[in-house]
């Protein structure tokens, strides 16, 4: 199945596919120049499947992004991965004189 990955900086060639999953992570190929791109399971917000056209629309909390610097595409996530970390044991106090 192809998978169009959203948002992502336009190019003529839009298609990846599956590579491997393994723990946390999807590693996406790009089928236009076999970059590779992971993206962590907790930044895919919607998968939207077109079973005619056999195409997967997946949308990520961020974006795909072209680097000229490497000549490939990366995964830009909005925000840190996962939850927000816990304040164990810690207490706010506020003083007054």
């Amino acid at each position: 199945m192809t998978i169009q990955l959203s948002p992502k900086d336009p190019d003529p060639y839009p298609n990846f596919r599956i590579n491997r999953v393994q723990d946390a992570v999807v590693e996406f190929l790009k089928s236009s120049n076999q970059n590779l791109v992971t993206i962590d399971l907790r930044k895919i917000a919607e998968i939207t499947v077109n079973q005619a056209e056999q195409l997967a629309y997946i949308r990520v909390l961020g974006r795909i992004a072209w680097h000229a610097d490497i000549e490939g595409w990366k995964f830009e996530p909005t925000g840190p991965v996962g939850r927000p970390l816990k304040l164990s044991g810690v207490r706010a106090s506020i003083r007054t004189r």
